[in-house]
């Protein structure tokens, strides 16, 4: 019973991100060479939906913690996520920044709905959540791969039109096999000021959005940068989607790997590593040499395959039960939305003034710096613990 389960699990988590590859890794492509917008106005773009989804995140993660019936609740997301995508194949330069706000509000979120939703699922199940994750990944390759094929035969609309399908898949996956879930506290609900009086969430928050906030920024300008370099945009898009289909395998074995060898490792200290991992990637990309950029787009896999797998681990360990959703949710969009608010506009300044090179190389050092800062401040486990009990006798002591 529980095989069947965890397949049916995978199987949705696989078709999600493949949808949402179709959605994120292609959007950027799409306004640049189909809207016809430059790379300052796609930063303008990527920011105005950034914004909104920093309050979108937070509301419907809330809400889905709050929810009785959480099941329904993902259904509706993703109806609208259908609607969306409609949308999204009838955007030109004077409804794009509409669009932005609605892809802001729901496109940017879903991905972070979904996974908080699965991983209870599967924490509630005793399942290693990193076991169904990797199926995620291996969609996402899948997808990329493909659709490069089809948007060089057929254009951006068909894939479009793949992802409504998959998403009417997935709603049907959901809605036969999987199960409600009712919230383990109705009494008691978490909301964003528990998670802002969080010492720890915010310290984690912060380190995020410098560290993980820049290296998803700089992702923006990924398809322009090899259009530049090559001189040629089937053959930069060709690059783009083998590129990105490769890392999403590396990716997939990646969590096979981390997941059996290496999960009761330290989730702080695999953390440090994963910054480190996305620093490197940044630098290789700076070197605007076709072989090392590529070789650089393939160290995310690794790289997010650990960061993935110990970040819910690691917030486990420093803050209570109650609060790891919300305090997932306000980490993953400080490191994306957040960032992506902030980072576009300076990127795509200092790109216009300075160039990729230097573009790539102000990114690598902000990440830098993140890790130096997270090595002396991160708490861990054993000193959350020491502390409370400090305060436990701190307490016994006067009172």
């Amino acid at each position: 019973m529980e095989k069947k389960i965890k397949f049916y699990y995978s199987l949705a988590t696989y078709i999600n991100y493949g949808a949402i590859s179709i959605l994120t890794t292609f959007y950027v492509p799409y306004l640049n060479q189909v809207v016809g917008l430059s790379l300052s106005e796609v930063g303008k773009v990527v920011s105005i939906g950034a914004l909104f989804a920093i309050f979108s995140q937070s509301l419907l993660v809330n809400r889905l913690s709050r929810s009785k019936n959480k099941k329904k609740f993902i259904i509706i997301n993703f109806v609208v996520v259908i609607f969306i995508i409609v949308l999204l194949m009838y955007i030109n330069k004077n409804t794009v920044y509409f669009f932005a706000i609605l892809y802001g509000l729901i496109i940017q979120t879903i991905g972070t709905v979904y996974e908080i939703y699965v991983e209870e699922l599967s924490v509630r199940q005793k399942m290693e959540y990193s076991e169904i994750r990797k199926w995620g990944s291996i969609g996402f390759g899948c997808i990329v791969l493909l659709s490069g094929t089809i948007i060089s035969k057929y254009g951006f609309r068909t894939i479009h039109l793949i992802g409504i399908v998959m998403i009417s898949v997935i709603i049907f996956i959901i809605t036969i096999k999987f199960k409600n879930i009712e919230p383990r506290n109705l009494r008691k609900t978490t909301k964003l000021s528990d998670i802002l009086k969080n010492k720890n969430a915010l310290i984690l928050g912060c380190i995020n959005i410098l560290a993980i906030g820049t290296y998803n920024s700089v992702e923006f300008a990924y398809s322009a940068y090899l259009i530049e370099i090559v001189g040629n945009i089937d053959l930069a898009n060709s690059i783009y989607s083998k590129s990105i289909g490769m890392r999403v395998f590396i990716e997939f074995i990646s969590f096979m790997f981390v997941g059996r060898f290496f999960r009761k490792g330290s989730p702080k200290k695999y953390l440090i590593i994963s910054f480190s991992i996305a620093a490197m990637r940044i630098l290789l990309f700076s070197t605007s040499y076709i072989p090392l950029v590529v070789l650089g787009d393939q160290l995310h896999g690794i790289m997010y395959a650990c960061y993935l797998t110990f970040l819910f681990k690691y917030i486990r360990e420093i803050v209570d039960d109650e609060l790891v959703a919300g305090t997932f949710s306000f980490v993953s969009v400080l490191g994306s939305a957040g960032a992506n608010f902030i980072y576009p506009q300076m990127f795509s300044t200092i790109q216009g003034k300075f160039g990729y090179t230097v573009m790539y190389l102000v990114g690598f050092s902000i990440i830098l710096i993140a890790i130096l800062i997270s090595i002396k401040i991160l708490p861990e486990k054993k000193q959350i613990k020491l502390n409370i009990c400090h305060f436990n006798h701190f307490k016994t002591f006067f009172f």
